[in-house]
């Protein structure tokens, strides 16, 4: 009984990250430092530095290069729950004299 009410209300599986990743809050913004704590397919809950104030709406830069749009749903400190509302898409990086460039 009081476990039906606990049991998971996702639509879709949550899988444990743990990986660094960057916020960007406008496409050429600084990025910010943050810890992908898990996704799923409809999103992600994160982990953001207590001095970021994330906006409601940011792109989320995988280690991989993948990046997608995000909005923010829930907030409870310095986690995060985040909704995708753009398509993952590849970013291109090169390192040139140590610093990243996206390619043209």
């Amino acid at each position: 009984m009081i476990w039906e009410t606990l049991k998971e209300q996702r639509r879709t599986l949550r899988r444990p990250i743990g990986h660094i990743a960057t916020i960007l809050t406008e496409p050429d913004a600084r990025p910010h430092y943050c810890i992908v704590m898990d996704d799923s397919d409809g999103g992600v809950r994160i982990s953001i530095p207590h001095d970021f104030e994330l906006p409601d709406k940011f792109i989320l830069r995988r280690y991989s290069g993948k990046e997608a749009r995000y909005k923010v749903v829930w907030r409870k400190g310095h986690l995060i729950g985040a909704q995708i509302i753009g398509k993952r898409r590849q970013q291109t990086i090169h390192s040139v004299g140590g610093a990243a460039m996206n390619a043209k």
